[in-house]
């Protein structure tokens, strides 16, 4: 899970860390490590996750937290889209920085970050604290532990 849970019954052990990146087209005005004040918020064209998903929420709280609201000019339920929409100059996004190494290492997104925000989360692995677990769940509990970025990442235009 991408949220910690606040139910008596259930155990949520942290197991990998995950951090939030702003992306935007790889081209002017946009540059690499570029820093957008609160103020220049209202101006940009972000491109979201649907309400529900934890990436959105997320990034909803940190605005939240510093007076921002921003409004979507798009939401989408797939970051491989909004990568995608990124890239051909439609807005600026919020996704999973893991999601986009290949982009970034290309060129074909910034990484941009907001002034005094900080986009960080952890995985949870959740379980009913009554469950019986068998060998197999913790064989798969300790692969969740044990991920490591090399899985195969998905494909984007340009790529």
């Amino acid at each position: 899970m991408e949220r910690p849970v606040h139910e008596s019954s259930l155990l949520a052990e942290p197991y990998m860390e995950d951090s939030l990146a702003v992306i935007a087209p790889g081209r002017h005005p946009y540059y690499q490590g570029q820093v957008l004040k609160k103020e220049e918020l209202s101006e940009q064209k972000f491109l979201l996750r649907e309400h529900g998903s934890g990436t959105r929420e997320l990034f909803e709280e940190v605005m939240e937290i510093s007076g921002i609201t921003v409004k979507p000019v798009w939401e989408g339920m797939s970051t491989t889209a909004l990568v995608n929409a990124v890239i051909h100059g439609l807005g600026i996004a919020v996704v999973p920085k893991r999601m986009v190494s290949g982009p970034l290492e290309k060129k074909l997104v910034y990484q941009l970050e907001i002034e005094d925000a900080e986009f960080k989360r952890y995985f949870y692995i959740v379980h009913h604290k009554d469950k019986l677990l068998t060998r197999t769940i913790h064989e798969f509990i300790d692969l969740c532990r044990c991920y490591e970025l090399d899985f195969p990442m998905p494909k984007y235009n340009g790529l």
